[in-house]
């Protein structure tokens, strides 16, 4: 007989939570190692966003059969560059909300695109 999958939850107190801790070391190590001017605001910030970052990776990564080594070494990467995943995501969705019908096609229209008579996109 099968054991019933864990939810996500229990796994998470079982021994996700340390995913966070690896992504915040992770950051660490890169303010440590940077040359720019260390301020209490840069620790406050980037810090709990690594470890942010990485703890929505673990949700992402935690049913996928992937080496555990692999996982965590993708734990401590996000965390590293999650500045700059962070702020690509917020660009990319200011310039969907700015011009939508760009990226959804009939998102200015408020209906799907239509076909055209002589259009061969299901043939």
């Amino acid at each position: 007989m099968q054991e019933p999958q864990k939810s996500l939850i229990q796994a998470f107190i079982d021994g996700g939570w340390l995913v966070p801790l690896i992504g915040a070391s992770g950051m660490i190590a890169r303010i440590l190692s940077s040359h720019e001017r260390i301020t209490a605001g840069l620790l406050f910030k980037r810090i709990p966003a690594a470890a942010i970052s990485s703890a929505i990776a673990w949700y992402i990564l935690e049913q996928t059969t992937i080496d555990s080594l692999y996982k965590a070494v993708i734990y401590g990467i996000v965390g590293v560059i999650s500045p700059e995943v962070i702020d690509g995501i917020v660009r990319i969705a200011k310039r969907v909300s700015n011009n939508p019908g760009r990226f959804i096609p009939w998102a200015g229209t408020g209906q799907p695109e239509k076909q055209q008579e002589g259009d061969d996109k299901d043939k």
